[in-house]
């Protein structure tokens, strides 16, 4: 399996995961997938702020930082060492996209199209928080 080797890798994919989620988003059908690629995005974005933080030269094995491997977005969060404050402006799409479980996109179920929203408007608004990763990445390193 090849995995990204970049920060930009990391990017490309959230990039690809955002598309998805909004092209799926207004889909009764597919408005569960739209929830699912939002969180993929976010973990994404996550992965590639971390690997920034941790001043990485290239993705560390599996055994060495297994932490990294997984898919809690609390987890990734916590390691990338971002605080939220209840007063941060985007402190609400963080509550919202920590709510994020990948085995929800293997739930056949219908979801409500209004969750899916809130999902992609969470990570993708202007107060989302892919937004404020790939900006703090921007302007903090």
């Amino acid at each position: 399996m090849n995995e990204p080797k970049s920060i930009d890798d990391w990017l490309k994919l959230c990039r690809q995961h955002e598309l998805t989620a909004n092209a799926m988003v207004d889909s009764k059908e597919a408005a569960s997938q739209a929830f699912f690629h939002a969180g993929l995005a976010v973990e994404c974005a996550l992965k590639a702020y971390i690997w920034q933080v941790e001043r990485f030269n290239r993705w560390p094995d599996k055994t060495d930082r297994p932490e990294l491997y997984g898919h809690n977005l609390r987890v990734l969060k916590d390691k990338a060492g971002i605080k939220i404050k209840t007063t941060d402006a985007n402190a609400p799409c963080w509550h919202v996209v920590l709510q994020w479980n990948r085995n929800q996109g293997y739930d056949p179920k219908p979801m409500p199209r209004r969750v899916a929203k809130s999902m992609v408007e969470s990570a993708f608004g202007d107060d989302g928080v892919v937004t404020w990763l790939r900006q703090s990445l921007k302007n903090d390193f």
